[in-house]
């Protein structure tokens, strides 16, 4: 046969290509005869000549040609530093072709020889075409791999070695652009961009978009496509997820599933350290650990033959940021074998190359976009490619190769980076009323307004209403007309006839009469108010209670709560109190809204701005939808301030405790003898004081044959109050959880042992009363619930709607103020509100 050669030689320190038209019989004949074969470096079959880059010029040595089993240009610049050698990668279809140009970032590393940096330089060459393509970017492949002789990176002169790149890219003439990769970063680019005028940089430059959370949002939402076309479901919550490699990719992603209610996030990173991250597991083991979901965030070619099979049972998935994951196509053939379901990286991991494209064809709007748009989008479009490559392989990890084809789309048409502005026009939306945050305050708000006809949309950071991470959460919370205050007891009277509305409108039992015991100490008034108040309201309004003088008295009454006998307790007992299922209740308020209110669950807020166009309030999710809506409620708990701040508006003074709960199992038979019930007594160092219990009748969640199970809690802050949520921790204190036990062993020594803990987050003001006001003219805020306001729920939606519609309010709002001075910052000396001028 004929081949088209090229042939690269060496004698006497220089090298020579030239091509031609021969047999390989005859070639090495001609080779002997110029008396160059033993010098022979490399020869490959190829088409006929590329085009090629006339202004390369003698800097370039191109050292590595196309050839049948890859078709890849490597070309090498002059560095002018030693023990530096740079070498840029282009696929073949790129090269020399500026209307599809070669994208890729520059990569710097001590490799361990010329060839393996070639060999990278390829490999991560095409692996960008493949990403390229599988989203019509209108790039082609391309790697910029900087080999260094150095271990230590610091030495490397980085401008220079930066105007060294930028030589070649201005060669190349507009057929690669590049940006970030391993080891080069924001100050690398900066270099970069001087050099080359501001042409060929791809780097988020003068944006506020960052890559490595670009490649995240697509790692995210190819989880998602995968688990939906997996499982019929994006619910996370039933898996674990090991994510191995905690850069700031891997950190991004964890932090997200852990926000995405998945059921345990496991971190592993070369440094412990970094896998410290909020709400995950650290873990020394990647490879040798129990997961649903690996999702590998670290260097290539990891995953080895002895990994893919020693990978303990149980795993299904495997998607992550990492470029070529499998150290060779055995290791990867093991994983297909084991019903290991893989979404290849150039889906997984295309985040940053979807945001080049954007930045390529629409600079414009790549610079002044909410970075959460592009994120949203990135996820989007991820999710949906991954959901169809699984589908299209009817869930077999086998038919994934075979079937990338059928979600390829065609070279030919405009760049999906064009597709960015329209995706943004459909995903924005109007309505009159945002509501931000789905606990307590939100849902009510929302059920009040549909009565009125108003309609709301109602976005919630956490995968549920009520989530697991915020206050709202739970089987109960108390309602009492029981106050040491008349108004409070006032309250819930009203709104006890409310909670009947939404019982009725839901169809659901949701408020259960048990009773509720105060008893204990003379403590003076408390955050609860205290024994001896209450009897003086109760007697005040007349309301039905009984009165219990002695410790003895309130062991003979309740013989659960022996521990009473001989102390200087006194008791007040209201029949009529009982307890709210907080859960069910907050989705029966959404459920009561019906068609009025469109609930965003994993939608938390990145931005709000109270002064849009025509006064409107427009607000970014983190998914990138854009919501206008001619007024907002914020009702966002413990992450008020945080919603508040970044809408420019005047934060409140609020702390926020760490308050701990749990379970505790006890003997079926003895468990209806225990009463719902509330402890006073003196504060001792850290014991705050306030305990209660909840029956076993308001622990519906948790379920059990042989045992039932009672709540008990405290209602003092676990160490120093908190100003936000960063850190606050969910795991509590062993000291608090110690004196809890001991609370249950001296007043119910009939109760066994605890079976879980928990700490939620109650933001707090320091007059205990509630914020129900406007903090702009389109912007309601409740806050401040003090543990208290749960009670009261859909009386607090009714408030809030008549901010909204400048109705008169049910209750005397002024109490509620944001202006009051135990909670405004924004106050002169005088201890008015402030006015700007």
């Amino acid at each position: 046969p004929i081949f088209y050669c090229i042939v690269h030689l060496s004698q006497g320190g220089r090298k020579y290509r030239f091509y031609s038209n021969i047999t390989m019989k005859f070639l090495p004949i001609v080779l002997s005869a110029a008396g160059l074969l033993p010098d022979v470096l490399a020869f490959s079959t190829i088409a006929p000549p590329l085009p090629s880059f006339p202004s390369l010029g003698d800097a370039f040595k191109i050292i590595k040609e196309p050839c049948d089993k890859c078709s890849a240009v490597v070309v090498e610049a002059d560095v002018g530093q030693p023990g530096v050698n740079l070498y840029i990668a282009l696929d073949s279809d790129s090269y020399g072709h500026t209307l599809r140009p070669g994208n890729g970032g520059i990569r710097l590393l001590n490799y361990p020889s010329v060839q393996s940096a070639i060999d990278d330089a390829v490999r991560l060459a095409k692996g960008m075409t493949r990403k390229h393509d599988m989203f019509r970017t209108g790039f082609s492949g391309a790697k910029v791999v900087v080999k260094s002789d150095h271990e230590d990176l610091s030495v490397i002169e980085r401008k220079e070695l930066m105007e060294s790149v930028a030589s070649a890219l201005d060669a190349f003439d507009g057929g690669m652009y590049t940006g970030c990769d391993l080891n080069t970063g924001d100050v690398d680019m900066d270099y970069l961009v001087e050099a080359t005028n501001d042409k060929y940089v791809l780097a988020g430059r003068n944006s506020r978009v960052d890559t490595n959370v670009a490649t995240a949002s697509s790692v995210i939402g190819s989880i998602l496509g995968t688990v939906e076309a997996m499982e019929n479901s994006c619910d996370l919550g039933s898996l674990t997820f090991t994510v191995q490699g905690c850069g700031k990719v891997g950190t991004t992603v964890a932090k997200e599933l852990v926000r995405m209610g998945a059921k345990h996030v496991q971190t592993c990173d070369l440094y412990p350290q970094a896998a410290e991250i909020e709400g995950c597991t650290p873990i020394m083991d990647w490879a040798g650990t129990e997961c649903d979901f690996l999702v590998p965030c670290a260097n290539s070619l990891a995953i080895t033959e002895e990994v893919a099979r020693g990978f303990p049972e149980g795993i299904k998935y495997c998607v992550g940021a990492t470029n070529s994951p499998f150290a060779n196509e055995k290791a990867k053939e093991i994983f297909d074998g084991r019903g290991i379901m893989h979404i290849p990286e150039s889906i997984s991991s295309a985040g940053a190359i979807l945001a080049d494209s954007v930045e390529w064809s629409n600079i414009n709007l790549y610079q002044i976009v909410e970075p959460a748009k592009m994120y949203g989008w990135i996820r989007d479009i991820s999710r949906e490619k991954a959901s169809d490559l699984a589908g299209h392989a009817n869930q077999e990890p086998h038919y994934v190769e075979p079937n990338l084809k059928n979600v390829v789309p065609s070279r030919e048409g405009a760049p999906v980076g064009k597709d960015f502005e329209k995706w943004i026009e459909d995903n924005s939306s109007h309505t009159e009323t945002l509501i931000v945050g789905g606990g307590l305050a939100g849902t009510a708000t929302a059920f009040s307004l549909a009565e009125k006809g108003i309609r709301s949309t109602l976005v919630e950071q956490g995968s549920s209403l009520s989530p697991p991470t915020g206050s709202s959460n739970g089987d109960s919370r108390m309602y009492r007309k029981m106050y040491s205050s008349e108004f409070f007891s006032k309250m819930q009277a009203q709104a006890l006839d409310r909670w009947k509305d939404v019982e009725r409108k839901s169809g659901i039992k949701l408020l259960q009469e048990n009773g509720l015991l105060f008893y204990g100490e003379d403590t003076g008034e408390t955050v609860e108010g205290s024994v001896l108040g209450a009897k003086e309201v109760m007697e005040n309004l007349n309301l039905p209670h009984k009165f219990y003088a002695t410790g003895d008295e309130i062991a003979d009454a309740y013989p659960a709560l022996e521990g009473c006998r001989g102390k200087p307790y006194s008791g007040v007992c209201e029949d009529t109190a009982g307890h709210i299922r907080a859960s069910k209740a907050c989705q029966a308020m959404a459920d009561g809204a019906g068609d009025k209110c469109d609930v965003k669950l994993n939608s938390r807020i990145v931005s709000l701005d109270a002064q849009g166009e025509e006064g409107k309030v427009v607000v970014v999710t983190e998914n990138g939808e854009t919501i206008t809506a001619d007024n907002a409620v914020v009702s966002a708990g413990a992450w008020t301030n945080k919603v508040l701040k970044s809408a420019n508006l005047p934060q409140l003074k609020l702390d926020i405790w760490q308050v701990q709960w749990a379970h505790y199992e006890v003997d079926t038979n003895v468990a209806a003898s225990i009463p719902q019930a509330f402890h006073f007594r003196k504060e001792n160092d850290i014991d705050g004081g306030l305990y209660y219990v909840f029956p076993s009748s308001a622990t519906e969640s948790i379920q059990n044959d042989k045992k039932s199970f009672v709540k008990v809690g405290v209602d003092f802050p676990t160490g120093e109050a908190l100003s936000d949520m960063s850190s606050f921790d969910y795991e509590g204190s062993q000291d608090v959880l110690e004196l809890i036990d001991g609370w249950v062993k001296e007043h119910l020594p009939s109760v066994g042992k605890r079976i879980d803990s928990y700490c939620h987050p109650y933001t707090m003001t320091e007059d205990s009363y509630f914020v129900m006001d406007k903090v702009a003219d389109n912007v309601a805020v409740f806050s401040g619930g003090s543990g208290r306001a749960f009670k009261f729920g859909p009386l607090l939606g009714d408030c809030m709607a008549s901010l909204l519609t400048g109705e008169a309010a049910p209750v005397d709002l002024a109490p509620f103020s944001a202006s009051r001075a135990v909670v405004s910052t924004d106050l002169d000396k005088t201890g008015q509100r402030a006015v700007s001028l």
